[in-house]
């Protein structure tokens, strides 16, 4: 009963709808947190939370799971470039596109360098990457990176798009202002619409079945009709894709068919 007020108090407080979220991952994660700060009280712990702003910022960056890399599951990036990619700037030159739940920036900076090398005569913003956490989509803007971030990150690439000083990596303007990054809550904010490629890949496993199917309902709505991909992580199969309009055209990329 605890952790429900708990969560439910959060909520309130910070506009986060928990209750989407899975249960049991979500009270794993939040114990965890507590007992590192040597706490066991749920009313104690949303006290510190309402009292200081670093405690609330920990919580939030621990809650949303900031995790990515450069060209996450290398062989579905080939895919994309390859055939994805290509077949969208047969039909739009420039591609509309959206990194959802983008994290520090990995996802669609590997995004903005493959189409710098497959369209190089664009020149403008292209890519509108999002996420709930308004201190990681500054470090995403930075474009600063520690060398283990770009550990598989081709050394073509690094020579091309980043500049080294010290032990970081800074990533080009040219590749920087492809990217606008916007604060950004999938479950309550309105989704943009006719997009021709949207990315959110190891975002929503952490979800409930029911805000899964609700939240892939969106992103088809969200898709160019009959053309609009959708890019989804590795554990994130969409079952019977079909009964939402969209069809498997590779392993973990789906085309909005109506």
């Amino acid at each position: 009963m605890e952790f429900e007020m708990f969560l439910q108090a959060i909520g309130e407080y910070t506009g986060i709808d928990l209750a989407k979220y899975k249960r049991t991952q979500m009270e794993r994660r939040i114990r965890s947190l507590m007992r590192s700060q040597g706490l066991t009280d749920y009313r104690e712990y949303l006290l510190i939370i309402k009292k200081d702003a670093g405690s609330l910022n920990r919580f939030l960056e621990h809650l949303t799971i900031n995790v990515s890399e450069f060209f996450r599951n290398p062989p579905q990036w080939e895919i994309l470039k390859e055939t994805i990619l290509p077949e969208i700037l047969k039909r739009d030159n420039p591609p509309k596109i959206w990194s959802a739940g983008c994290a520090a920036g990995e996802e669609p900076y590997s995004l903005a360098m493959l189409m710098r090398r497959l369209a190089p005569e664009i020149n403008k913003p292209l890519i509108l990457a999002t996420d709930i956490d308004e201190h990681i989509l500054i470090k995403a803007g930075s474009g600063v990176y520690k060398e283990r971030s770009v550990a598989n990150v081709p050394s073509n690439l690094i020579k091309k798009y980043f500049v080294q000083k010290g032990d970081s990596y800074h990533i080009k303007e040219e590749i920087k202002k492809m990217v606008i990054f916007k604060e950004h809550d999938l479950l309550k904010d309105p989704f943009h619409r006719n997009f021709d490629l949207i990315l959110c890949r190891n975002v929503l496993i952490y979800f409930t079945r029911e805000t899964r199917k609700e939240l892939y309902k969106r992103f088809h709505d969200a898709l160019r009709p009959q053309g609009g991909i959708l890019f989804t992580g590795s554990t994130e199969q969409i079952f019977k894709a079909s009964k939402i309009g969209m069809e498997a055209v590779a392993s973990f990329f789906y085309k909005r068919v109506f």
